[in-house]
């Protein structure tokens, strides 16, 4: 018979005791996008069954093993698996990161740096997006629409010879405000 915990239940546990151990079964991307914050990421079938076992048996010394996954499943049909072969010492977290987080219990994710992107770059966007403007106006409107992919041409063409950009400039206030 398979043990399994409520969400509160584990809060609770892992509230009274952190040294209690958690394993996260999900795979890595799964585990980043949210997770238990005391949880431990060791993917369903990323080692053998047997070195699986001895790892969770050393890092609980006595206490409990939690499993969590997203729904409950995986770690469900691994608790079957572990108590045919005489391995009873874990519970399974009923209805896994997916009542944990609907319980609005603590998640943590990972940190995801947002990458910067130069004037440079913003520059080379918006006069690429002038240049587009200008042609679909000067097609579908009025021929003098051409007009603004010209100027945007002869910006960049002054850019390049002088190495000094107007458009780059705009994008420069962030500089000018430190």
């Amino acid at each position: 018979m398979i043990k399994t915990v409520s969400v509160y239940e584990l809060n609770e546990q892992l509230e009274t005791d952190p040294g209690s151990v958690l394993i996260d079964l999900r795979r890595p991307q799964e585990f980043e996008q949210g997770h238990v914050p005391q949880a431990r990421n060791i993917p369903l079938g990323s080692m053998p069954r047997v070195q699986m076992l001895a790892e969770w048996s050393r890092e609980a010394e006595g206490k409990p093993i939690y499993f969590i996954c997203q729904l409950g499943r995986r770690s469900q049909h691994l608790l079957d698996e572990l108590a045919q072969v005489g391995f009873a010492g874990a519970q399974c977290v009923a209805g896994g990161m997916v009542a944990w987080q609907a319980q609005g219990l603590p998640v943590e994710r990972k940190r995801v740096p947002v990458p910067s992107v130069s004037r440079e770059r913003w520059a080379r966007l918006v006069a690429g997006l002038l240049v587009m403007l200008g042609c679909g106006l000067g097609f579908l409107v009025h021929p003098s629409f051409f007009l603004i992919a010209v100027v945007v041409a002869a910006e960049l063409i002054f850019a390049g010879i002088t190495g000094w950009s107007g458009l780059a400039s705009v994008f420069d206030w962030k500089d000018r405000a430190d």
